[in-house]
Formats: structure tokens, C-alpha cells, sequence
């Protein structure tokens, strides 16, 4: 039999949504071969490292969630005026969006927290999963009196969003079950590594005996002043994402955003983890449990639920974005390399893999 076909519209907001659907995408091509049409503005270079060869790359700005300014800052008035070009959506793009699904041959819908997928899906005349550990119009919430637009344009989204024919939601989950759908309930979905801890290590001349911490801020640039700190424990290796250029300072191997980097492997083979409290950074450090140091946004709706989840299910503690910004915390690097690792198995993501397979072959019965 030909292997199924599917689409996949992915938030470009971080990492963590392509890391997310990166990773059931692999695990349903194991299941039954799988093909995938990918519509998204993420880097190529991001999807490629997870999904090379299995899947065409379609840029398509497909979500918001939230603009930007650095990796601890959102810009609220960027994001509603991005908000009000995106919606309502577009009826003729989405019929060419769809015109090529159908063309494609897929079979279903993929849609990691972008409701524009839902609306393609519905214009092919496709079934739809909705995989989602919040929402966007949950998350404006709290912003509502600073930018009212949000409120009208989240009940657009969560129109959309009501439509899917299958809701997966994952933990580390910010909702408690009363928003109204009836969701298939998961454990946390990562990507699996490809390496092992000691070839990633040669890879990057990291010493086999050394320990090595792993510093990120997930998709988004952050100032990082704590550099010259790092030099205070010369026997430990850091890695450091979200720098401007890649390359080496001392004991501290930075790499730029635009620099390929498997995370998982990264993880598998670090000591410890110093990153933005997100749902990939996190789902990815609790499969391997890593000890995490975690930067949480005071500001954000989705924190407490994930600081909650960081607390119960791994070791670490918390960075506030001051005490980031001072560096305050390079000083409890060797408590956290002192903690336990506990590895976990493989979550959620076979269930999800196995949900979207049984679309598919329902639909061809």
C-alpha cells in the first residue's frame, strides 16, 4: 500500500510546536510510513534536522501566538496588528491551501495550536487534530484591558479551534479540563535523540569526563550578559544558544539561532539544563531527567502550570528574569550538577501518532 499522506500546519511561535509535532510526525512515518506536507514559516533548517526526507516544506505564515521582542518580552501591540492581517482568514487562501492539500493526497490534518489548519481541513473536506497544551485566546486573557482587539480576535481562534474533529491536549497541560472540548488527555511529547551521549560529545569536543550544562532561550535572542561569568568554573563546558554568531569563548561553545542543532541530543548528552521555562525546552529535559534550572516570564498566563509541572516531575529551581539578566545563578551551577537524573520513557507521542493512523484507516473503510 501507498504510505498515507498528511498536512501539518505548525505555530512558528519557539521551538517547542515544531519540536512537539516534529515528534509525532516521526513516530507515525515508524508507524505506517507517513509522508507529510508542512505549512509553516518555522526554519527549514528546524524541520529538516527532525524530519529530513519525509516531508515538503510550505511557507505559510499560519499562526501568531505572540510577537516577540526577546525571548522574556512580548510586543502585545505587534501581535494584534499581526492578529487583525491574519484574521478572518483569508477565503481564497484558504482555498488554495486546501486545493493543494487535497492535490497532495493527504489524508488528514495535523495542527499544532494553529486553527488555520482546522479551517483548511474543513475546506478539503479532511478530519482534523487539534494538538494543544493551551491556547492562544487563554493566554490573551490576562491582556485584554491593555489591547481589547485581543478578545474579539482569541473568539475567532477558539471558533476554529471548537471545529477540529480530534482534541489532543499534552501535559505539561495550563488548562483543567472545563474550556468545553473533550480532549484525549497525554503525556508529555518529545523528540527522541539520535545520538549518543558520547558522540555528541566528540562532536562537539566536549571532554567525555567534563560536565556540561546546556544554556537556552528556546527560538527567541535574549541579551546574555552572563557570559564572562561562565568563565568563573573553567572545568565545566557550556553550550549556549541564541547567540549572534556561533562560535567558542573559553569553557563556552555559543551558537547562533541560525545554527542546526539537534536539542535531543544536546540533552542526552549534558549534565544539566539552564533554560526559558516552554513546553519543548521542558517535555524534552523530562524525558531525559535532566536537572533544570528554568527562567520563568512573570507575565505569562502559561507559567504557573508549567512551574507546577517543573517542580512535581523534575529537579531544579527557578531563575527569575532579574536574576537572569545578573547572573546570579551561575553561582548554583554546581548544586544543580549535584542534583539526580531520573530518564522517563517516551510519553505521549504514540498515542497521538496512533490517533492520527486510525483517522486515516477509518476514513479508507
Amino acid at each position: 500500500m501507498t504510505p498515507p499522506k498528511y498536512a501539518a500546519f505548525i505555530s512558528p511561535h519557539g521551538f517547542g510546536h515544531a519540536a512537539r509535532s516534529s515528534a509525532v510526525m516521526r513516530a507515525l512515518h515508524d508507524r505506517n510510513g507517513a509522508r507529510f506536507e508542512i505549512f509553516s514559516t518555522l526554519p527549514r533548517w528546524f524541520l529538516n534536522e527532525s524530519l529530513a526526507g519525509l516531508h515538503r516544506y510550505h511557507e505559510v505564515e499560519c499562526d501568531v501566538g505572540f510577537r516577540q521582542a526577546s525571548a522574556l518580552r512580548i510586543d502585545l501591540a505587534a501581535t494584534r496588528a499581526a492578529l487583525e492581517r491574519m484574521l478572518p482568514f483569508d477565503e481564497r487562501l484558504i482555498d488554495r491551501i486546501a486545493t493543494d492539500v487535497a492535490a497532495a493526497g493527504c489524508k488528514a490534518v495535523l495542527c499544532d495550536i494553529a486553527p488555520m489548519g482546522i479551517a483548511v481541513a474543513e475546506r478539503a473536506g479532511l478530519p482534523s487534530v487539534l494538538l494543544e497544551s493551551f491556547t492562544w485566546p487563554w493566554l490573551y486573557q490576562p491582556f485584554h484591558s491593555e489591547e481589547p482587539a485581543l478578545e474579539a480576535l482569541g473568539s475567532e481562534l477558539d471558533r476554529w479551534s471548537s471545529r477540529a474533529t480530534v482534541h489532543v491536549r499534552t501535559e505539561p497541560s495550563c488548562f483543567d479540563g472545563t474550556d468545553g472540548f473533550r480532549c484525549h488527555q497525554v503525556d508529555p511529547i518529545s523528540r527522541l535523540p539520535r545520538s549518543t551521549r558520547s558522540a555528541t560529545r566528540d562532536r562537539l569536543g566536549v571532554p567525555s569526563a567534563a560536565d556540561f550544562v546546556v544554556i537556552t532561550m528556546g527560538g527567541y535572542p535574549e541579551e546574555m550578559p552572563f557570559l564572562p561569568r561562565l568563565s568563573e568554573h573553567p572545568d565545566i563546558v557550556f553550550l549556549v544558544t541564541g547567540a549572534q554568531e556561533t562560535h567558542r569563548e573559553g569553557n563556552a561553545l555559543l551558537f547562533s539561532n541560525r545554527s542546526p542543532l539537534y536539542m535531543p541530543d544536546l540533552l542526552r548528552a549534558a549534565d544539566a539544563l539552564v533554560g526559558k521555562l516552554g513546553y519543548g525546552t521542558i517535555s524534552e529535559a523530562w524525558r531525559e531527567g535532566l536537572p533544570a534550572a528554568f527562567v520563568s516570564r512573570l507575565d505569562f498566563r502559561e507559567m504557573p502550570p508549567l512551574e507546577s509541572f517543573v517542580r512535581e516531575r523534575l529537579h531544579g529551581f527557578q531563575i527569575r528574569p532579574t536574576e537572569f539578566g545578573t547572573a546570579e545563578w551561575i553561582s548554583r551551577i554546581p548544586e544543580l550538577l549535584e542534583m539526580p537524573r531520573e530518564e522517563r520513557g517516551v510519553g505521549g507521542v504514540g498515542d497521538v501518532a496512533r490517533i492520527l493512523d486510525e483517522l486515516v484507516v477509518r476514513g479508507s473503510s
